[in-house]
């Protein structure tokens, strides 16, 4: 998957290419289609969040389509749309 990181804090965003990961046994997994980046993902570019590792890729807000659940999962099926918040 291509996705926009920040190697370290301060530093200017990064597009990257990486393995597109499976998820957990109570995780699914989202295609993401739009994501927002606001204010706080500022505090996180600029590594003003406590204990948070890099590189990171900001952006929690996202709207898209389930496309991989966890065996334990049973709530989601795949192809369920979906809009994540904080």
């Amino acid at each position: 998957m291509r996705a926009a990181q920040v190697p370290e804090p301060g530093a200017d965003f990064e597009i990257v290419e990486t393995e597109i990961p499976e998820p957990d046994a109570d995780e699914v997994r989202v295609e993401v289609e739009a994501c927002g980046v606001c204010h706080s993902d500022v505090f996180t570019k600029e590594g003003q969040w406590p204990g948070i590792d890099y590189p990171r890729v900001p952006g929690h807000e996202i709207a898209g389509y389930v496309d991989a659940v966890g065996e334990d999962v049973a709530e989601w099926e795949a192809g369920d749309r979906v809009g994540v918040g904080w």
